[in-house]
């Protein structure tokens, strides 16, 4: 009998424990979260993202955030100087990055100086055909030959839609809106023929921010004013654009950069107002100089043109970090 009610008993007590949940209040544990994807640099030849892509075959340079938990959901475009590259510019994507932004250099046709082709051309809107038919690929000039797969919108669509397919945990297609550049959500800048298409760009499409580095140069020389479509209205406001640019700068003069900037609305904001020793937001103003000496060590042509971003010649601090990071975290990713 004793047998017999003891497993009895023992019965009755797991079919109670049962009912309660396995005797144990404890919450199921939960599942670790997935880390954030960590901030990649990956080189990435235009080819390989549209077989259609023929020309300016050098490599894109792009960057997720990092770190990634601080992505601020925008794109931060670079486009570099007349026959330059991104590999020419990785300080400043480098920098995007670390302040939250999907970055990226971008590869587009460049050989040619736009402000060279339209040296002493009649047709006042020669500037601008020859940066719609780069930009678009749409046969506006006849002074360059850019395909709609080569052009600077396919190049960025393809690219953010590779790096989609490729690493969709990292957020690179949230700046495509039905398969085109979602512009509300991207910072464009540039280098002198690059800075020259971040202002076209803007006066396209309402960008999120514009910037310009000792840029834009589009000048015509018989009435001695800036070309045409500087002036003209634009879809991004005059409150969203910056130059920065050097006093010697012997490419892009300082007259030029400045007669530009303020054909761009920018001289609203304020007179020029030197880096030099200053700290930001620098009087508030969207027209910023320096006259800084270049990096020593840089061996590149016309090192002043390229003091205020390129790699090379751009001045360092004492612990190597470029001298105008603050400049550029202040006009790009503020």
């Amino acid at each position: 009998m004793m047998p017999m009610l003891f497993r009895s008993a023992l019965g009755l007590a797991v079919a109670l424990l049962a009912g309660c949940g396995g005797g144990s209040d404890a919450p199921a544990p939960t599942p670790a979260p997935t880390p954030p994807p960590a901030s990649v640099e990956r080189d990435v030849a235009p080819a390989a993202t549209d077989a259609a892509i023929t020309t300016d075959l050098e490599t894109h340079f792009t960057i997720n955030p990092s770190p990634a938990s601080a992505a601020r959901g925008r794109l931060f475009v670079f486009f570099p100087g007349t026959g330059a590259t991104p590999a020419n510019y990785r300080l400043i994507v480098r920098t995007a990055a670390t302040r939250g932004l999907h970055s990226i250099g971008l590869n587009y046709p460049n050989s040619l100086a736009v402000a060279s082709l339209c040296n002493g051309s009649a047709d006042p809107d020669c500037h601008a055909k020859v940066r719609n038919e780069t930009l678009l690929g749409q046969d506006t000039s006849q002074l360059v030959t850019v395909t709609p797969a080569d052009s600077i919108v396919n190049r960025l669509t393809k690219l953010l839609a590779y790096l989609h397919a490729r690493h969709p945990a990292e957020g690179w297609g949230q700046y495509l809106t039905n398969g085109q550049p979602d512009w509300t959500r991207i910072r464009v800048a540039g280098h002198s023929q690059g800075g020259g298409h971040a202002a076209f760009i803007a006066k396209q499409f309402a960008v999120d921010r514009a910037v310009y580095f000792s840029s834009p140069s589009d000048w015509r020389d018989g009435p001695n004013q800036p070309a045409t479509w500087m002036g003209s209205p634009g879809a991004t406001p005059a409150v969203r654009q910056y130059g920065f640019t050097h006093l010697r700068d012997p490419l892009v003069t300082i007259t030029v950069a400045l007669g530009n900037w303020q054909a761009l609305g920018l001289a609203g904001f304020g007179v020029p107002v030197s880096v030099d020793g200053a700290a930001p937001p620098y009087a508030g103003s969207h027209q910023l100089t320096t006259d800084a000496a270049p990096n020593p060590a840089a061996t590149t042509v016309s090192p002043l043109h390229g003091v205020p971003v390129v790699d090379a010649p751009t001045p360092r601090t004492a612990s190597g970090a470029p001298l105008f990071e603050p400049v550029w975290i202040h006009l790009s990713f503020s």
